[in-house]
């Protein structure tokens, strides 16, 4: 059901919030005015506040009290003072204002607290735990629909330097600099994890070859035009595996990319390791 919401659009999940409003305000007519069932109004409210959000829940909020206005007026044997209905109209509609703010800020942290488990604090680049999580869906993905996959891994040269010459602020700036410029280079459906102090990983799902050539080449380039001070500019090892059949874990993915890297950094640095690791799987 959750998966199901989520995939609504705020539109439909107000009409069809609006369908159960009015429902419920023939119900309350039916009942006549002893009875109202408020809990009856917030139940689309709530749902519709936390999928589609404050608007669309507020404007549920306003039908649920004009419903209940208008229930009060035409229920048969309803003879309720005109201040008297202004009033509950009134508080029936701060009352459902201030559930469907209260879900959807409830939803908005949640939200947050689950992009905060997600992502370097640092860098705003994808953590190492997600990163997994992500890289185990893709790996999945490309072996069913026989997708090639590359994984990169960067390593970016004689960073202690930075750290050391311009001291430890000026080398988390450095980070956030390369997150944004490796990730302003890619495409929506890449990656970019940081997943040690000056190493970050980039996920190209269904990247061959010569595409991931191009790819990394962009991202040499962005890493190149990074100056930290005094035209002195960054640079990096990269190791790259593009995979024409996945391996079957993330470990094994990252850590062939990480061997290629290594290998880039003992052969003089600033250079970039590619590898095509195997054939791809016959047809059946």
């Amino acid at each position: 059901m959750d998966a199901w919401l989520r995939r609504q659009s705020p539109a439909a999940l107000l009409v069809a919030g609006l369908g159960v409003i009015a429902g419920v305000g023939y119900v309350d007519v039916a009942t006549g005015p002893e009875l109202t069932p408020i809990l009856g109004y917030l139940l689309p409210i709530v749902p519709v506040a936390w999928y589609a959000g404050t608007r669309p829940a507020a404007i549920l909020a306003g039908a649920g009290a004009l419903a209940a206005l208008l229930a009060e007026v035409f229920a048969p044997g309803g003879h309720v003072h005109g201040l008297v209905l202004v009033w509950n109209a009134a508080m029936r509609l701060a009352e459902l204002l201030l559930v469907a703010w209260l879900v959807a800020r409830w939803r908005a942290a949640d939200e947050r607290a689950r992009e905060l488990e997600r992502t370097d604090p640092l860098t705003g680049a994808v953590n190492v735990r997600a990163l997994y999580g992500l890289a185990a869906v893709e790996i999945a993905r490309a072996r069913r629909y026989r997708h090639p996959f590359t994984v990169a891994f960067i390593d970016l040269d004689e960073f202690k330097v930075v750290n050391d010459r311009l001291g430890h602020g000026a080398g988390d700036a450095v980070l956030r600099t390369v997150a944004r410029a490796l990730s302003a280079v890619l495409r929506g459906s890449d990656v970019v994890a940081r997943v040690g102090g000056d190493e970050f990983v980039v996920l190209l799902p269904e990247t061959g070859t010569a595409p991931a050539r191009l790819a990394i080449e962009k991202l040499r380039q962005a890493i190149a035009g990074i100056v930290p001070a005094h035209g002195w500019r960054l640079t990096a090892s990269i190791g790259v595996a593009t995979y024409l059949v996945p391996p079957e874990s993330v470990d094994a993915l990252v850590g062939i990319a990480d061997q290629l890297m290594f290998v880039a950094k003992q052969n003089g640095k600033n250079a970039v390791n590619h590898e095509t690791r195997n054939e791809a799987p016959a047809l059946p």
